[in-house]
């Protein structure tokens, strides 16, 4: 066959896979009614392409539609958490080194294993929702052909089990969210014992540093074979690392009933969208629409008529590093050494060594070290927060807002959960509330910041915060709640969260729920959108006076530090920022180090930044820097516009760019206005393996609970399947800030 012959093959191939996917559901009003074992569930694609569901029985159908839903729209997103979860990129897709990393971190993890020993604890209730689940996922993997991707790869997805559900809700968990704070922990570590910046991290993270001492520090400097920073995470898992939620009571509403606004923050650099959107109908009176993850059994956010419920990440401190001794394959406890449980795995051809405690502590090592059994010596070990009963709960924190009727029948289930998160609840009933909600551990001698020496034993995990531990507000006298990542902890109750997001989302969000006497859904859609930055009004005035009579001094002083498209200030300090950011750690770490910092552990590097310049000290921030800083800005500055120089790629997960752009599987440089600590938070990042990745709004939502109306915006839309005609939907609609409407 000739190469002609071969390409128009190849063309009639796929263009007859297209008209079979737009014949079968791709275009609004398509119906099809489904058996899912026993249950007759009807699908309807909506006018703005969302998956509508109706069924009879809401406690198990609304399960197997949202299996059936999840398989339909994401096939390759649900499959590709799976392998990613469990350590199987490698085995099922072309090898990179990239992956074989990801593989490495998820067998190091072992989610897997503590699934399977979750099991048996969950009750018959939740086993039989999980199992409706995976009957919806089956049945559409059992009368459906695989997707072209999985063609290419030569994949054959073999059905879902109960471990592979609850493998992928941890590894989102604990992969995607907690493992923030190893990173900072990592950081931490790796300063105090390679370079003299103790007082430094001791400001920056006061009081969690408070018990360090010379010692501790020693023994730092004498762990052996760290992974890099720059190891630290894995790509096919959705962060929520910036994230926005506030309600309004009806007394500031122009309703008189609450609002409630939600904005989560995730890489939107990846098609399809992390979320998904779904809407289920029950005859038994149960009307749900929101947004959950493939592999994830129920709504994470959303609204029924009765509750309309949000969360952002909590940073709640969920994991931890323990120094581990080891000695001829054994660690020490308290004079006495132990075996450890051995597991040898075959990644990419490769045998792995991987090796756990009694206590499940996890030793880090390399990725050519765990190429071959331990050596003796001081190690790494990450403990996560992997419980029976957080694993028995998952179901019960994702379905209980499906059926509640009002915030007081959820707020309990809310407190424990994998997540570590911030709630913000409102009802048909008049109520608003916020229920913050983790299962993180007792510590008796630390709060979690400082890797302590596990060899002695009260430094080990006492157990379990209870539900009480976790703070709650009901009904609040000034009649809002907002949270943004920010630091929330009861004084009163035990330390729940050693690090968090800077105050200045939040307070922005505090300023614009107080700037009207009433409120509306479209106010709240203006505040999504909000690009004013307190941020920037902190440091302008620092650096200012080194700007000297330069032709950008005059609109900088003059700047309303909104960050618009066609804005040359907020270009100007985008620029500023980042040098600022740089000159800032050069003084403490060579350029090297500053360089790997800043690429790799971004948010802890933005909490030193933000006490340095509150320190008001001239040794930690002398003129010098902010005159290099201005200098530097000053030669890089070419008098672009905002819109100019903050563009976003969204690529497909799987080809990540690498494919012909008329293939219409990639979106690139597409011009945005989020910035930097504003509401509509835009944090350029770049992944463990340096592929930059851009966290920003991910989902918007707004309602009124005196109506029976949601509106939303999804970038990227619901379709995951490279040939749907609403893949990559809504990306516009992000940019211009316009709502899609959903009726109950």
């Amino acid at each position: 066959m000739t190469r002609t012959q071969f390409s128009i093959l190849l063309g009639l191939i796929l263009g007859y896979l297209v008209l079979q996917v737009h014949w079968q559901y791709e275009y609004p009003g398509w119906s099809e009614t489904v058996n899912i074992t026993g249950s007759l569930i009807s699908f309807e694609r909506s006018a703005d392409m969302i998956l509508l569901a109706r069924a009879k029985d809401t406690s198990i159908d609304f399960f197997k539609a949202l299996g059936w839903s999840h398989a339909h729209d994401r096939y390759v997103q649900l499959c590709i958490f799976r392998l990613a979860s469990q350590g199987l990129l490698t085995k099922h897709l072309p090898y990179s080194e990239n992956l074989f990393k990801q593989d490495i971190k998820s067998h190091q993890m072992n989610l897997l294993d503590s699934s399977l020993k979750s099991i048996p604890h969950i009750s018959p209730r939740h086993l039989k929702q999980l199992n409706g689940y995976l009957d919806g996922i089956n049945t559409y993997i059992e009368t459906h052909p695989r997707p072209l991707e999985f063609i290419l790869f030569n994949y054959r997805p073999e059905l879902f089990t109960i471990a592979d559900v609850l493998t992928i809700y941890k590894f989102i968990a604990y992969a995607g969210l907690n493992d923030i704070c190893l990173i900072v922990e990592k950081l931490v570590l790796e300063v105090l014992r390679e370079t003299d910046n103790s007082d430094l991290m001791k400001m920056s993270f006061s009081p969690h540093l408070d018990g360090l001492s010379d010692e501790l520090i020693e023994v730092y400097k004498t762990i052996k074979d760290i992974r890099p920073i720059g190891d630290q995470e894995t790509s096919h898992v959705p962060k929520l690392t910036n994230s926005n939620n506030w309600a309004v009571s009806g007394k500031l509403s122009e309703s008189g009933s609450p609002l409630l606004g939600s904005d989560p923050h995730m890489d939107i650099s990846k098609l399809p969208n992390i979320f998904y959107e779904s809407h289920y109908i029950g005859e038994d009176g149960y009307n749900i629409f929101g947004i959950s993850a493939a592999g994830a059994p129920g709504i994470v956010m959303g609204r029924s008529k009765q509750l309309a419920f949000s969360i952002t990440f909590g940073m709640l401190d969920m994991s931890d590093y323990f120094v581990e001794n080891i000695e001829n394959m054994k660690y020490e406890r308290d004079g006495r050494f132990y075996p450890l449980t051995e597991r040898v795995i075959s990644i990419a051809g490769k045998n792995c060594y991987f090796y756990e405690t009694i206590e499940g502590h996890s030793i880090e090592r390399s990725l050519e070290s765990v190429q071959k059994p331990i050596d003796s010596g001081r190690y790494l070990a990450a403990k996560y927060a992997l419980t029976v009963d957080a694993d028995s709960k998952i179901v019960d924190t994702f379905f209980s807002p499906v059926m509640a009727k009002n915030i007081f029948e959820i707020k309990k289930t809310f407190s424990i959960n994998s997540l570590g998160t911030n709630y913000v609840v409102a009802d048909s009933d008049g109520n608003i509330a916020y229920q913050q909600g983790g299962n993180v551990p007792i510590r008796k001698t630390s709060n979690g910041l400082l890797p302590l020496p596990a060899w002695k034993s009260e430094n080990l995990w006492q157990g379990y915060l209870p539900g009480e531990a976790y703070h709650s507000i009901i009904n609040p006298p000034e009649g809002f709640v907002a949270t943004a990542n920010n630091h929330i902890q009861d004084p009163e109750k035990p330390v729940v969260a050693t690090f968090s997001a800077l105050s200045h989302r939040v307070n922005r969000i505090n300023q614009l729920l107080q700037s009207k006497e009433k409120l509306s859904t479209e106010d709240f859609k203006i505040f999504q959108s909000d690009t004013h930055s307190l941020f920037a009004e902190q440091i302008v005035p620092i650096v200012a006076p080194h700007l000297g009579s330069s032709d950008i001094e005059k609109e900088l002083r003059e700047w309303d530090y909104v960050s618009h498209l066609d804005s040359k200030p907020a270009a100007f300090f985008k620029l500023l920022h980042q040098n600022l950011k740089r000159n800032v750690l050069l003084q403490f770490f060579t350029p090297e180090r500053a360089d790997k910092y800043i690429k790799y552990s971004a948010y802890p590097l933005y909490v030193i930044l933000h006490k340095v310049l509150e320190s008001n000290n001239s040794t930690l921030l002398p003129p010098a820097v902010l005159q290099k800083t201005v200098k530097d800005t000053l030669a890089q500055y070419k008098g672009e516009k905002y819109g100019e120089l903050e563009k976003i790629d969204m690529n497909n997960m799987l080809f990540a760019g690498k494919l012909p752009s008329w293939l219409g599987l990639d979106r690139q440089n597409i011009p945005t206005s989020h910035c930097f600590q504003c509401v509509k938070v835009g944090n350029p990042r770049f992944s463990q393996f340096g592929a930059p990745i851009y966290i920003s709004q991910a989902w918007r939502m707004v309602t009124d609970m005196g109506t029976n109306v949601v509106e939303s915006i999804l970038p990227g839309g619901p379709g995951g399947n490279i040939l749907s005609n609403f893949y990559a939907r809504e990306i516009d609609a992000l940019i211009e800030g316009t709502y899609k409407k959903i009726e109950l």
